[in-house]
């Protein structure tokens, strides 16, 4: 079993958060190459009687204290100190928990999806116009830096539900899916009401192999001020490197309803994409007795295998569709990259409150709009476009333990 060192501290006067990523990442590897120096240095030992006092004049005390004597190892200085402080420690073992709420921000093809039949021809809807709302997530971490400094950890994040809705009207039933299809097909033109409604999932697995540096936390004679001042904690620094799987399911319905119509005739694609990355990355993190600030960058080169179906339903001929059903498979390259900063009050030694936020960027993917096919053609789609991207931000919240 790995044992902690220790190092005793004072009270953190007020509060103390930093906000920069940079200067945070900048400063733990900085704090890396430092080696824990000696602890402080001891107070003298007890001052001599002043000459002029004799010694008849000093009353006995009760019980003569042994003098305090120079050893040959230097202890720490004993400090009053909050509830908080205690031995500064580099635990083994970490478990995360984070809920997640972000949103897509999608780097798709502008082009027209629903148009409106007029001269000149008005574009209705375009792909550039779709805006997604709000989808739910968590992300677990769990890893074990191990007694040698080389670990490992493994991770995991899921986003489910990320909507994006848009509706046009036309009195005059002069909607019209783009291009040849909205003349050629009956079901795709004279729509007095225009849906498009994307649904879009994702998730993400990694396992890493995590090089880990300790500092030693508080050290008055570091030659970082940082270090010296009796409320730091310590920084750890990280580095990463493994392997990562992400998958991205993303659907797209556009819908044309006619006037007096009781359903929408519409139109499908439905693409998935799974990535196989290997990454390397690095983590950052420094304590400050109750707080502490944390941030990392993963980066993974991937290769894609990427697939795609397209259907058409026709209310008035459920049966015989403008296409038929088609579906493909494509293979390519693409990227995952993914970056945190995130804040921690700290319960108590163990137990942590965590709040920050989250960009992740995925390349190389099909996303749904960019799969259609307005053209006259009546054969089934089965190209595959592979070259969407799509960035997601947003916030987590959520606990961790460290011991």
């Amino acid at each position: 079993m790995c044992t902690p060192s220790t190092v005793t501290r004072g009270t953190l006067p007020g509060g103390f958060f930093l906000s920069m990523m940079a200067c945070l990442c900048l400063h733990a590897i900085q704090a890396a190459g430092a080696a824990p120096e000696g602890g402080p240095e001891l107070r003298g030992d007890v001052p001599p009687v002043p000459a002029d006092i004799e010694p008849a004049d000093i009353e006995p005390a009760a019980e003569a204290l042994p003098p305090r004597t120079q050893s040959g190892v230097e202890s720490p200085t004993q400090v009053f100190s909050g509830p908080l402080v205690g031995a500064a420690t580099d635990p083994q073992r970490y478990f995360v928990f984070d809920a997640l709420a972000m949103q897509r921000n999608n780097a798709l093809k502008d082009g027209p999806l629903v148009v409106e039949n007029v001269t000149p021809q008005f574009t209705a809807l375009q792909t550039n116009m779709l805006q997604s709302t709000v989808a739910p997530g968590a992300r677990l971490l769990y890893g074990d830096y191990g007694c040698d400094g080389i670990g490992w950890e493994t991770g995991y994040l899921g986003l489910w539900n990320m909507y994006s809705r848009a509706r046009m009207e036309s009195p005059n039933s002069l909607l019209q899916a783009p291009d040849g299809l909205g003349f050629a097909s009956t079901a795709m033109r004279n729509g007095s009401q225009a849906d498009f409604t994307g649904i879009t999932s994702l998730q993400s697995f990694d396992a890493n192999v995590v090089f880990h540096q300790f500092d030693g936390g508080w050290n008055p004679r570091s030659q970082r001020p940082s270090q010296r001042v009796n409320w730091y904690d310590g920084g750890h620094l990280d580095w990463i490197t493994g392997f990562r799987w992400a998958g991205l399911d993303d659907v797209g319905v556009l819908g044309f309803t006619p006037a007096g119509g009781a359903a929408a005739n519409t139109y499908t694609a439905h693409t998935s994409s799974n990535l196989f990355a290997g990454q390397v990355g690095v983590r950052g993190r420094m304590e400050f007795q109750e707080w502490a600030l944390e941030s990392w960058i993963k980066v993974g080169l991937a290769g894609t295998s990427l697939s795609q179906t397209q259907s058409f339903q026709d209310q008035l001929a459920p049966l015989d569709p403008y296409r038929p059903t088609g579906s493909s498979w494509k293979g390519g390259v693409g990227m995952i990259a993914d970056a945190n900063l995130s804040g921690i009050w700290r319960i108590d030694d163990t137990w942590g409150f965590r709040f920050g936020y989250n960009l992740l960027w995925l390349t190389g993917v099909a996303l749904a709009p960019d799969q259609y096919n307005f053209s006259a053609s009546t054969s089934p789609a089965t190209a595959i476009d592979n070259t969407g991207s799509m960035l997601l931000s947003g916030a987590n919240a959520g606990l961790e333990a460290r011991w």
